[in-house]
């Protein structure tokens, strides 16, 4: 079975008809008098702010398997993928850093003895009562020491805190002490978002805080240029429920959070966290857990089970080794389940399938054996990714239960036997990608009914028959990859049907026959690349595709066009732009 080339060109983007659209806009705005700035382009403030309020939400997207490759006189290429991540997958950009001046909230020289005596109840001077009230959060020598987050912390209280101004009173004290903590711990002068915050204003008040009666129930500063390390006096914060910090620069390790008892969320994905994934020191009542995207390590413990109100564990892309404990099966509520990009290894347990999961994500790890058969009958599964591992055997029959099912990925494995049939059964089917494995027989006629698929992948495999006519009226067809299989015939003609279509990969099929056919004038207007070298293929490039190359978006074109007597006509570079 061919090896797939890992080389993949950057995506390349779409020129003529943006550059009229683009110059509609502009002509447009200045006739009705918006500000020319707001076009063009604007301040790198304003740029960092809007970095900062508007993360990204475009879905990501992994490789899947791809065939191709080698030289020409026009420079080769290779087919590239970029069919999404399910919507709910996690996304981001890394913060844009934030170009002003950093706020002061202490100064220069500032003290952590009292500026100003004042005498409280009991005869304690304020200094010593906030000493004693916060000893019960922090250790002494962290509060006096002026180099610390801690310190700071209490100097800021003591003496700059204009929310007290000399008070005795103690209430919120505590909890106003451990966010200026935090904030001290994670360079919040650079935030990009800190309204609020070392002001006058109760702390309920602050960006990115949420009370419910005047405790802090939740932290939520996602994307805000954190970095630094969490603070441990945070498991003083006792009905806090959420705490979010997607997407910043924090490092250290995941601090103790054992006595949150009202904890549910955390979110600390895209970050740059080491040591354990899952630490003791977590609280049992957590419904989502989303750590995804750090360095983080260890193994999962097998009392996952004590997690019982858990729906939501995302640990993808760290450095998490072991198994998956059979105790999984006891989390009756789990619905999403990402443990992608990890050293994961051994067999899926059967006793997934005891739960209602709606989405399953471990590829890129090292797990073996047969898929369970246990997983068909997963009735609610939408999303089903398992490939690049090691999986072998044959995918079952009854694979066709799972008729919710939208993204099925098991591509890059050691599969065997024939695909079965009942493929065909799953009409909620957006993504298929069963490439790079071991498939014996033809490939089967499953389309008439996948009227939502946009992205079918079964390159690089050992699979024969003929390209079914029904494959190209599926009108939500967006990328089809047959390239390095040993697939026959020809190119069905219903492929000016494809109207959607944008990537088409036959390039490495020596047994395609006969003639490209011509899709018509204005058929086929959304192609961006299409790669036929190295086929059985003869005849010339019809003048309707190479008309995609000038009037539309067709940026790469392949053929066998090389040479005084090539297999294909086709006229490079202005039509072709590679020739093999």
């Amino acid at each position: 079975m061919p090896e797939k080339s890992e080389e993949q060109p950057p995506e390349k983007s779409p020129h003529l008809k943006y550059i009229l659209i683009g110059v509609g806009v502009l002509v447009l705005a200045l006739a009705i008098g918006l500000p020319l700035g707001l076009l063009v382009g604007s301040s790198d403030d304003d740029a960092a702010a809007l970095a900062a309020t508007s993360p990204n939400g475009a879905p990501t997207r992994l490789p899947t398997s791809s065939g191709g490759g080698g030289t020409s006189s026009g420079g080769g290429s290779f087919p590239t993928d970029d069919n999404s991540r399910p919507v709910s997958s996690p996304t981001y950009q890394n913060p844009a850093p934030v170009n002003r001046v950093p706020i002061k909230c202490l100064p220069d020289d500032y003290r952590i003895d009292a500026l100003t005596s004042g005498i409280c109840s009991g005869g304690l001077r304020r200094e010593e009562l906030y000493l004693r009230t916060l000893r019960q959060v922090s250790a002494q020598s962290l509060l006096t020491n002026p180099s610390r987050p801690q310190g700071k912390a209490y100097a800021f209280l003591v003496n700059y805190d204009p929310y007290f101004q000399g008070s005795c009173s103690v209430t919120g004290l505590k909890e106003r002490f451990i966010l200026m903590t935090l904030f001290f711990a994670t360079n919040g002068e650079y935030w990009s978002l800190l309204a609020g915050w070392c002001g006058g204003t109760d702390h309920c008040g602050w960006s990115g805080v949420s009370c419910s009666s005047g405790a802090v129930t939740g932290i939520d500063l996602a994307t805000n240029n954190l970095s630094g390390t969490i603070p441990e006096e945070i498991f003083a914060l006792s009905q806090l429920q959420r705490l979010n910090m997607f997407a910043n620069s924090l490092l250290g390790t995941i601090p103790n959070l054992s006595l949150l008892y009202h904890l549910k969320e955390i979110d600390l994905q895209n970050n740059l966290l080491t040591g354990p994934a899952f630490p003791t020191s977590l609280p049992n009542g957590l419904t989502s857990y989303k750590i995804t995207g750090n360095t983080l390590d260890g193994t999962i413990p097998t009392s996952i089970d004590k997690w019982t109100q858990l729906q939501t564990l995302w640990a993808g892309k760290n450095q998490i080794s072991g198994t998956i404990p059979t105790q999984f099966g006891k989390l009756n509520r789990l619905t999403s389940l990402y443990l992608y990009e990890n050293g994961l290894q051994g067999s899926v347990p059967s006793q997934l399938g005891n739960v209602l999961l709606q989405e399953i994500w471990l590829s890129n790890n090292f797990f073996a054996q047969e898929i369970p058969e246990s997983l068909m009958f997963l009735g609610s599964l939408k999303l089903f990714r398992l490939e690049n591992n090691v999986f072998s055997g044959s995918l079952s029959t009854w694979i066709g239960l799972l008729t919710n099912l939208q993204d099925l990925r098991v591509n890059d494995n050691n599969i065997e036997g024939t695909v079965p049939v009942q493929l065909a059964q799953l009409t909620d089917l957006k993504e298929l990608h069963i490439g790079t494995n071991f498939w014996s027989g033809n490939l089967p006629n499953i389309f008439r009914d996948l009227r939502q698929l946009e992205t079918f992948d079964a390159s690089n495999t050992d699979l024969g028959g003929t390209i079914p006519t029904t494959l190209f009226g599926v009108p939500t067809l967006e990328t089809v990859n047959l390239s390095s299989s040993r697939i026959s015939g020809s190119v069905p003609n219903t492929l000016s049907n494809a109207s959607n279509l944008r990537k088409l990969y036959l390039n490495d099929m020596p047994n395609l026959r006969g003639n490209l056919p011509s899709p018509g004038q204005g058929r086929l207007t959304s192609l961006t690349e299409l790669l036929v070298q190295r086929t059985g293929l003869t005849g010339s490039m019809p003048t309707s595709i190479c008309a995609l190359r000038s009037d539309y978006f067709l940026d790469t074109l392949e053929a066998d066009c090389i040479g005084s007597s090539p297999s294909m006509q086709c006229n490079f570079p202005d039509c072709c732009t590679g020739c093999f």
